[in-house]
């Protein structure tokens, strides 16, 4: 008998996914990090925004 090269076997799948899941991972991060820091500018803003008037 001989063995197709195409078998899906668990070293396949993991060769197939794990770029597809590094991707999506760097994707999430990406989003999350953009969402953090206009979040983060918009609470520095709103906390400075009142001494915009005096001149600091």
């Amino acid at each position: 008998m001989s063995k197709k090269t195409d078998d899906i076997n668990p070293r396949n799948v993991l060769n197939m996914f794990l770029p597809i899941m590094g991707a999506l991972f760097i994707a999430i991060s990406s989003i999350l990090y953009i969402l953090y820091k206009s979040w983060s500018n918009k609470l520095y803003f709103e906390k400075w925004k009142d001494y915009d008037d005096c001149g600091i």
